[in-house]
């Protein structure tokens, strides 16, 4: 309790705004439920072939363990990656027959469904009847054709073999569910009454109970061993949730990092004749973590968003700690804090299962650190002095190894280092001309500041005077703190660069080599995969969109009530930022209008710092991949400019103090209501389709 009363009232404002951002972001992340397993289906080889998988069906139980007679009406499916070139479409077919080796090629028992392979780097323009969203999404392709509510023929008791093909491409299905109505006698009032196989369909579903009777083997399996790889599509049956919301949906973003997660799991087992779409953006590390996500949760919204949307809060966090540090003033970490939950963009982008918010977490890490080491320098040459740099250094070898083009701001970090490195010589400077000064008022002429050697015996009489060792500790610490600021912070940064790829390219070895390299006799080695990794952050091509709009949509929806998903900037969040940037100008010029000295001020440098971060990453942007993360980066720096303004204005005196004040309470109101406006395309919440056409 005492050290609750030592808390500010704005650190504890902090954790109260912190504490509900990560609630909300994580209570809005997505659904947990996942498809478990998957399961290759292979296309033919040659005209004999004819690789598929045989299902059989029995009608459901109920708690008396009495038969609940059913038809189908839906096949739903949930299917993976499509190992087809990008834009070309894939189809999929199953038969239906009385029985596991009567299956007519007629069209009335074989249905084919086609599925959009979107292109990797734009929406696809042409027209095409193909299924949309389809990768990882549940669809229900054959309805109206295989099943209907009105056919009784289709009734389990006489159609109960179905069989599954890919009759143009290697497509990957994570899970196939069949689901029925039961069929009831239908009374006279229009009510149903006992069940009967004799039954109408009453609206009410079931799934069906599923068990394979056989699949093809394939790269020398046995029978049995085929048979049971093929129970993966059968191995999470639960009614899927068909919304048209990123809650139980993915984005097109997304698809491709579910697609290299699941690569990444396969290893090395591929297929001939197949192509493997990935994201060629990100780097290995980003890929890792967002993969492990998945690995922990399962391939479900939640689970892949997991580590962006803790990523998210981690900047969060940072960021006041940065604002605070920056302006040495707990105010203004609340000012950001604030900007930064309500400007929507925040939740927005980590609610997007890709690397891109990991990024920004450690490039902003990266800052943080060095900006302590350019603000206070190195108190002693120990551990604990250097940690800081240490910090930085690893954050930043992190942030290139989620995305190479983060090699461009840590280039501005490199810089502030170089600042900071500047500002520590001054100080060595200062501190030794002290020293002397002492040493000279003591009437002292000759200043020895080398130790002796083993072989020459200083005599007692000549020993040093207190002036004179000062003037040595200073020098040696010194010489010290010099010697081991850049080595910590460049070895951090450059062999932790190296360090990191290499480690997180071992698990996605296998998805590097598919991408870049054949599967069936790699080689390129370790560094040159490592290399095209790096280099995708300049050259890669993933799913985009224009970024400078500040209503970045991600997802758009269909049918009669769906959700549009935007990673939107909260219209008065950005016009703090821009006011911040007018306010450091302004400092700017007031602050060099004082004197020649003006860069010896920590207010100088408090402008320039986030302005030339804020330059960098609008730089980086205009021609990087993934290119949203550096423009979020900017906005970043543009809060810190804007908090400090409230800084500034809020701790003046008399009537400008109060207006600034009551400005401020009247900003977080409308950053409120904002972000309440916004709410429903920030968390996906679906809406009728009369409705959302306004915003399309």
């Amino acid at each position: 309790m005492k050290n609750m009363r030592k808390l500010s009232k704005y650190f504890i404002a902090f954790l109260a705004i912190a504490f509900v951002f990560l609630a909300i972001g994580l209570g809005t992340l997505g659904s947990v439920a996942t498809t478990g397993k998957s399961y290759c289906l292979m296309t033919p080889t040659n005209e004999n072939e004819d690789p598929n998988v045989i299902f059989r069906l029995t009608n459901p139980k109920d708690e008396e363990e009495k038969t609940v007679y059913c038809s189908l009406t839906h096949v739903y499916l949930n299917v993976g990656t499509l190992y087809a070139e990008a834009g070309k479409d894939v189809q999929i077919r199953i038969n239906r027959g009385a029985s596991s080796g009567s299956f007519s090629p007629s069209s009335s028992y074989r249905y084919t469904a086609t599925l959009e392979n979107f292109l990797p780097d734009q929406d696809r323009s042409e027209k095409t009847t193909a299924i949309k969203d389809s990768h990882y999404n549940w669809i229900d392709p054959f309805y109206g054709n295989l099943v209907t509510n009105t056919v009784h023929g289709y009734k389990i008791s006489s159609w109960a073999y179905y069989k599954l093909t890919a009759p143009t491409h290697n497509l990957v299905v994570n899970e196939i569910l069949f689901v029925g109505e039961v069929l009831r006698v239908k009374n006279s009032d229009g009510t149903f009454g006992n069940i009967s196989s004799a039954g109408e369909p009453s609206g009410e579903l079931r799934i069906l109970p599923a068990q394979i009777v056989s699949a093809t083997p394939y790269n020398g399996q046995s029978a049995d061993d085929a048979k049971k790889d093929a129970e993966a599509l059968i191995d999470s049956q639960r009614m899927p949730n068909l919304a048209q919301s990123t809650f139980n949906r993915f984005t097109k973003e997304e698809v491709y990092s579910l697609m290299t997660a699941h690569e990444m799991k396969q290893g090395g087992t591929y297929l001939e004749g197949s192509v493997f779409p990935g994201d060629t953006v990100y780097n290995s590390l980003g890929t890792s973590l967002v993969t492990f996500g998945t690995v922990i949760f399962g391939m479900s919204p939640f689970g892949l968003r997991f580590f962006p949307m803790l990523a998210s809060f981690g900047v969060l966090v940072l960021g006041y700690f940065l604002a605070r540090d920056f302006f040495k003033s707990e105010k203004a970490g609340l000012a950001f804090a604030i900007l930064y939950a309500l400007c929507n963009l925040s939740i927005g982008i980590g609610h997007l299962g890709t690397p891109l918010m990991l990024g920004v977490f450690f490039l902003i890490g990266s800052v943080y650190g060095c900006y302590l080491f350019f603000r206070k320098g190195m108190k002693k040459a120990n551990f604990k002095c250097v940690l800081p740099l240490v910090f930085s250094g690893i954050c930043g070898a992190a942030a290139i190894c989620v995305n190479g083009a983060f090699l461009i701001p840590m280039l501005g970090v490199c810089a502030l280092f170089g600042l900071g490195y500047l500002r520590q010589q001054r100080a060595r400077r200062h501190y030794l001309d002290l020293a002397i000064e002492t040493l000279e008022a003591e009437g002292e002429t000759e200043i020895n500041q080398t130790a002796p050697t083993n072989n020459q015996a200083q005599p007692e009489e000549k020993k040093q005077t207190e002036a004179q060792k000062k003037v040595v500790t200073v020098a040696s610490e010194y010489r010290r703190k010099n010697t081991l600021a850049p080595v910590a912070f460049f070895s951090s940064l450059v062999i932790g660069a190296i360090f990191l790829s290499l480690i997180f390219l071992i698990p996605t070895y296998y998805l590097a080599v598919k991408l870049f390299d054949d599967p069936a006799a790699p080689s390129l080695n370790l560094f040159v995969l490592g290399a095209k990794l790096f280099a995708g952050g300049f050259v890669g091509a993933n799913v985009g969109g224009n970024v400078w709009f500040p209503a970045y949509t991600t997802f758009i929806g269909s049918g009669n009530t769906f959700a549009i998903t935007s990673a939107t900037v909260n219209i008065f969040a950005a016009v703090a930022g821009l006011l911040g940037i007018v306010y450091a100008v302004w400092r700017l010029i007031k602050i060099c209008g004082e004197g020649s000295d003006f860069y010896n001020k920590t207010e100088f440098w408090n402008a320039v710092i986030p302005l030339a971060g804020i330059v960098i990453c609008i730089l980086t942007a205009s021609f990087a991949k993934g290119a949203l993360a550096f423009l979020f980066i900017a906005y970043l720096f543009a809060f810190l400019l804007a908090a400090d303004a409230v800084r500034y204005f809020t701790e003046q005196q008399g009537k400008t103090g109060a207006v600034a004040k009551a400005v401020c309470i009247t900003g977080i109101i409308l950053l409120a209501v904002w972000f309440c406006l916004c709410a429903v395309f920030t968390f996906s919440i679906p809406l009728p389709a009369s409705f959302m056409k306004v915003f399309l």
